[in-house]
This record gives structure tokens, sequence and C-alpha cells, in this order.
């Protein structure tokens, strides 16, 4: 009997599930939405070139992969709230250091942005390792994927809020100041309010009743089971690959429509935020998606429809062509991390869950380190169209992998 589709309601999850996913899309508003949104804009004020950046969004990206397991690891030691909450306020103070930069002298500056990374980053991975397995132990299979789409739709929410926010501060406040935006002072002002607003995400987590519980050392350990090495190994590969491409554009596409196509910082902002709006309404659609076709065919899609995004920004470089691809690539990845993170969960054993999903965080971090070091010099050899034709082969290698290892799962749940 198939049901009647309609949008999910916060109030149909349990109380915790309820708290997770408000503290995800206030989080993703600071951390996703102003601050991805204005740091590359703002170290490119400060003088820094492209190579230079890739450089710094790759040292957070090996301390997100160095951090997976163990965050994974310390959220089942100590308790997944106490972790979030902990991790919240290094997230937030991480992305406070960065403006500092603005106020130290020109040979401390390269100094700045590089701390800044690695406190942000290490509260960012244990936040985004810790949410996943938690929002699974606060629902059941019936709204699991219902929860996980609001989670991403919340995050998406945010994220637009705060991308389209901050895009516009910078702006207002060189106005108010009497500044010209070529200043990276309004941009350091920009980032010091969009960090402050991460501390919103604190009250939700605080009022969690559970989160997963501490795992007691060797006798919670006796019935694991052996870990499943072969079809995790499979989805590291997976992961890396995916997301090696999708940096292509994450770290780059801000950067190209600012020094190659001259765009206004609030253009940029508008553009990724109409991305961001069909972002949300299409994750809606995934737990009808998920009743006649398997999370793993989902994830293969969204992968393909990255490979094709990308695609159009590596052949047409004008701006409409920017904004159309930019929407695919954010369409693909509201579509892709809900179900890949219902895929994963149901992967694996119970126990062995959040330990899996660190080792995905690992791949996710050295993708996106490994393309940010290399993209970098990259564009300065090749220029942004040949970055994004190198980012379609790895979403399209990306896509037939996932499509076999989505076969092989179908089969096994078939055969037992």
């Amino acid at each position: 009997m198939r049901h009647t589709w309609r949008l999910p309601s916060l109030h149909e999850f349990t109380h915790d599930a309820r708290q997770i996913i408000l503290a995800s899309g206030l989080i993703a508003g600071s951390f996703l939405g102003a601050f991805s949104l204005l740091r590359s804009l703002y170290l490119l004020r400060l003088g820094f070139t492209p190579a230079y950046v890739g450089v710094y969004y790759a040292v957070g990206s090996f301390i997100f992969m160095a951090m997976g397991v163990p965050a994974g690891a310390l959220g089942q030691r100590l308790g997944t709230r106490k972790v979030m909450i902990a991790s919240v306020w290094l997230t937030v103070i991480g992305m406070a250091l960065l403006p500092i930069g603005e106020t130290l002298a020109p040979s401390l500056r390269t100094v700045t942005p590089v701390v800044s990374q690695f406190v942000l980053t290490v509260g960012w991975s244990s936040i985004s390792v810790n949410t996943v397995p938690t929002l699974m132990a606060a629902t059941s299979g019936a709204d699991r994927s219902s929860a996980y789409a609001m989670s991403s739709a919340l995050q998406g929410l945010g994220t637009l809020v705060g991308t389209v926010g901050g895009g516009a501060l910078p702006g207002i406040i060189a106005r108010l100041m009497g500044r010209p935006t070529t200043d990276p002072f309004p941009y350091a002002v920009a980032l010091v309010i969009g960090a402050l607003a991460g501390l919103a995400a604190l009250p939700p987590l605080t009022k969690m009743k559970g989160g997963q519980r501490p795992v007691a050392g060797a006798h919670g350990t006796a019935h694991r089971g052996p870990f499943p090495l072969v079809p995790v190994a499979a989805m590291v590969v997976y992961v890396f690959l995916r997301h090696a491409g999708w940096t292509t554009c994450q770290a780059f596409c801000s950067p190209y429509m600012d020094t190659e196509l001259l765009l206004s910082t609030t253009t940029i902002g508008l553009v990724t935020g109409v991305g961001q709006v069909a972002a949300i309404l299409v994750v809606f659609a995934i737990p009808r998606m998920a009743e006649r076709w398997h999370h793993g065919w989902i994830v293969a899609s969204s992968t393909a429809i990255l490979a094709v995004s990308l695609l159009l920004l590596a052949l047409v470089p004008h701006w409409i062509a920017v904004a159309i691809g930019l929407l695919g690539v954010q369409v693909a990845a509201s579509l892709w991390l809900p179900a890949l993170q219902v895929f994963q969960m149901e992967l694996v054993p119970d126990a062995w869950r959040a330990i899996a999903y660190g080792a995905l965080t690992t791949a996710m971090g050295s993708g996106f380190g490994v393309m940010s070091l290399f993209g970098g010099y990259f564009i300065d050899s090749q220029g942004y169209q040949k970055l994004f034709q190198l980012g379609v082969g790895l979403s399209v290698a990306g896509t037939l992998l996932m499509a076999a290892i989505s076969r092989r799962h179908r089969t096994v749940l078939e055969t037992d």
C-alpha cells in the first residue's frame, strides 16, 4: 500500500531528534553559510593568491580527515551530547580567530588563517561525525528518512540565510564605514558577526535528554562482531572521489565568480542563495524517493547530477551558466548527504556506526584536502575551466563505483 507523500513536520519526531535537527540548521547558517562564503573572499582581499586559498582549505580538510575516526570514538566514549556542545564552542572560536589577521602585522597574517582552520575544523569534524549516529539513535525506521531529510533541509535553510546575509553584510558595513568593498576590514567584521551567530546552536543541544550514551570499554565491545572492512573501504574510496570532484566548485566557485567573472559579493551571495533554495525544496523528495528506490541509488544519482553540473561550469564561462551549474551542484549535495548517511548507517552494525561514519568523514576530508591543495596551483597554471573538467572526471568515476556498491548491497539484502 502506497502512502500519500507530504512534507514532514518537526512535531513528528522525538524530543532529541528535534533538538539535533534545530542545532544542525543553526550552526549551518553560521559555518556553511556566512563563514564559508566570506572566508575565501576575505583572504583574497588580504592579498593572498588562489594557491594560498587552496592551501588554507587543504589544511582544514586534512585536519577534518585526521579527526574523523577519533571524533567518532570520542563520542562513543564520552557521549555525543557532551562532545557536540564542546564542538560548537570550538567551531565558533575558530571562526572568530580568522578576522584577527586584519589586526596583525603582515608577517603574521599567513599564520592566523591556519590556526583558525585548525581550531574550527576540530570542532566542525566532531559535530559532523557525532550528529549522524545521534540522530539515528533518536529515530526509528519509520521516520528515519524524513528526519534526515528535515535535518538536511534546515541545514540548507540555515546555509541560505547565512549565505545571503553574509553576502550583503560586507557591502552594508563598507557603506556605513565609508570604505571600499576591496578593503578587507568590512569582511572581517562580517566574519565576526557570522561566527557569533553560531552560538545559537548551543541551546537546542543543552536541551537534549540523551544522545548516544558512552559505550563501556571491553564489555561493551564484546558483542560488536567484526568490523565490516570491505563495504566501508569501498565507501571510503567512493566518498574520496565524489568529494574531490565536488571540491572543485565548493572551494573555488566563489573565487572564480569574484576574480574571473567580476561579480560583486552581493551577487555571489544571491547566485549561491538561489541554488540553496532549490536544494532545500528538493531534499523533501528523499522520503518519497526512498519508497521507490534504494538509498544507494539516490547517492549514485546525485553524484551523476554533480558531474553534469560541473560539466556546465567547465564549458561555459558565463555567470548564467555558473548560476545554473552551481544550482545543480547544490541540489546534488542536498540529495547526497542525507541519503549517504542513511545508506551508510544501514550498511554496518549499530556498534560500528560512529567509527564507520568517522571513516567516511576522513574520506571527505582527504578528498577535499587533496583537491584544495592541488586545485589552487592547478588554477594558477591551467585555469578554472580545466579544474572543473577534472571535477567532472572524478564525479563520473564516483558515480560508477557507487552504482556497483549499491547493486552489491541490494543483492546481499535479497539473499538474506
